[in-house]
């Protein structure tokens, strides 16, 4: 009996671990499809809105990303101005609440470098950056280390010296 216990104790755990690396390998899907199309950035604030199986830090720093990919979409400059700032205003909680998440670290950087310079949100590039570098190679999923690699090799924020540790 003990045994069968067990044996469903470590199922439902594997079972857990794989929904919950489906749904994040999902959100970042729709999430590098959103920024440049209207509707896909529609099915990513409907994927976030069915509650993924995310942490709830991460899945609050998707949904900041969401409502920044909006305000990019948006044509009214008010409602452009709103969405960006309640997108900031979550995933920079979301980073108060987990400073070591590379990932969410990773998600600034991205909106900080490209940014306008008039919404005045590029502070915090260089610790992002650091952050992301230094715990770079302690990272096991390696979908979300192909993504930083990916996005930090062509970034003229990233030094030769950064690039090289990427390698």
């Amino acid at each position: 009996m003990r045994a069968i216990f067990f044996y469903i104790f470590f199922l439902v755990a594997f079972c857990s671990a794989n929904a919950v690396n489906a749904d994040l390998i999902r959100v970042r899907q729709l999430y590098y499809k959103a920024s440049s199309n209207k509707a896909d950035a529609e099915q990513l604030d409907k994927f976030l809105s069915s509650s993924p199986n995310l942490g709830g830090t991460l899945l609050s720093g998707y949904k900041g990303m969401c409502y920044m990919i909006k305000a990019n979409h948006a044509w009214n400059p008010y409602n452009k101005l709103s969405y960006f700032v309640k997108g900031r205003d979550l995933l920079d909680e979301a980073i108060h609440k987990n400073p070591s998440n590379i990932e969410l670290r990773f998600l600034r950087f991205c909106v900080q470098t490209n940014a306008p310079v008039f919404l005045a949100y590029s502070g915090q590039i260089d610790e992002d950056k650091a952050i992301m570098v230094k715990g770079y190679t302690q990272l096991k999923d390696e979908d979300l280390r192909q993504r930083i690699k990916n996005y930090l090799v062509t970034s003229k924020y990233c030094s030769a010296t950064d690039k090289l540790m990427l390698k």
